[in-house]
């Protein structure tokens, strides 16, 4: 995702950043140069009552204000020869989160939010109010726990989305502005999965023009594909009504996972353009962890298709009753990483939608089992209006 004049900047940058001190070690209260991003998970039911509820979150210090940071950016800017505002203010903005200080061996606390379950016995009040510590952040900042909550703990709205916030210490943050929100979806045992990459395949990036495919992503704003939004809005309405409109063997609900190789410094720009800007239904986000200062930075230049079938699995494991739509494109190894899922879990993979960008043939599908099925199973598209429900 990133240039080797913007690693070797971001490297020379940071080399020298002094080791940042860690205030209110022992309370896990945030402090007010620092920030909390929650990404959103997916929640699966492990028996009639409890649930795994994955909790994954990143603290770090944005120094907004550092004069290197700056420097930086204004490298950036001649890189990438900009000259008008509304160019520089979007490359802050994407950049900006490659370089801030990452926040390692701080904890935060959480409880979860009250919601709107109907469930309002003295238990379930009880179970409300009690406080969750998140284990100590690692180098990158991030930390992740998964807790076995019953379902009483886990008021969901219609859309089966847990919200949950941070507090400090052992009470409510009193500073309203330093409060910060994480969501989890409760995804019921059976339904339908959808697993969808993000460039290329719901965002314009051009990925195969390398030249574009940086300005696409760190000084334009993003642009959907043509008719995604309608047809992932289309999934998630006939699959969460209260009739069964996407062939009888899938039941009544539809979740969504964006898996990508973008880096979770990019997340708040995609999700703020997916989700709250295009319309597109509520997603978990599975990205790349990297950091500039270690070879986690390499992450960038590795194989996806390895990438990307440890992000996928894990998720047919959880949900081994769900039916899954793979959905992605021909310019990297999209194809590649479905082809092989689908000969290891072909049961439970229904579809697999590939956007062509680079006039694929038939053969990239040559590698699926040789079965009645498996013509049946895969579909070219242009864009979201190619593919008939």
């Amino acid at each position: 995702m990133v240039s080797p004049l913007v690693t070797t900047a971001a490297l020379l940058l940071l080399s020298s950043s002094p080791l940042n001190k860690i205030p209110n070690y022992l309370t896990g209260k945030i402090a007010l140069d620092e920030r909390v991003i929650f990404f959103p998970t997916a929640a699966n039911q492990i028996n009639t009552t409890h649930w795994n509820v994955p909790i994954h979150g990143w603290i770090f210090e944005p120094e907004n204000e550092s004069k290197k940071r700056k420097a930086f950016v204004k490298i950036l800017e001649r890189f990438f020869h900009i000259k008008n505002k509304e160019e520089k203010q979007i490359l802050k903005r994407r950049v900006m989160p490659f370089v801030v200080d990452n926040q390692s061996l701080k904890f935060v606390n959480i409880k979860i939010d009250g919601g709107n379950n109907n469930n309002n016995n003295n238990n379930n009040n009880n179970n409300n109010n009690r406080i969750h510590r998140m284990p100590r952040s690692a180098k990158d900042g991030h930390f992740f726990r998964e807790l076995i909550l019953h379902e009483d703990e886990l008021p969901t709205n219609k859309d089966g989305i847990v919200t949950f916030h941070t507090i400090d210490g052992v009470g409510d943050n009193d500073n309203q502005s330093r409060i910060f929100t994480g969501h989890v979806h409760l995804i019921p045992p059976t339904g339908i999965s959808i697993v969808s990459d993000i460039d290329d395949t719901v965002k314009i990036t051009n990925y195969l023009n390398k030249k574009e495919f940086y300005k696409n992503t760190f000084i334009r704003e993003f642009k959907v594909v043509p008719g995604m939004v309608e047809l992932y809005q289309k999934l998630y309405n006939n699959n969460n009504s209260s009739q069964q409109n996407y062939n009888n063997e899938i039941n009544n609900n539809c979740s969504f996972h964006y898996v990508s190789a973008s880096p979770y410094q990019l997340f708040e720009e995609l999700y703020k353009f997916l989700i709250e800007k295009e319309g597109f239904p509520y997603a978990t986000f599975h990205l790349k962890k990297i950091r500039v200062k270690d070879k986690t930075l390499l992450e960038l230049l590795a194989d996806p298709q390895d990438y990307k079938i440890r992000q996928i699995e894990p998720l047919l494991r959880r949900f081994p009753n769900r039916k899954f739509i793979f959905v992605g494109d021909s310019g990297e190894k999209d194809i590649e990483v479905y082809i092989e899922l689908y000969n290891k879990y072909p049961k439970q993979i229904h579809k697999i939608w590939i956007r062509n960008v680079n006039n694929a043939t038939d053969d990239r599908f040559c590698g699926l089992l040789d079965d009645d099925n498996s013509n049946n199973i895969w579909q070219y598209f242009n864009d979201g209006t190619d593919i008939m429900l």
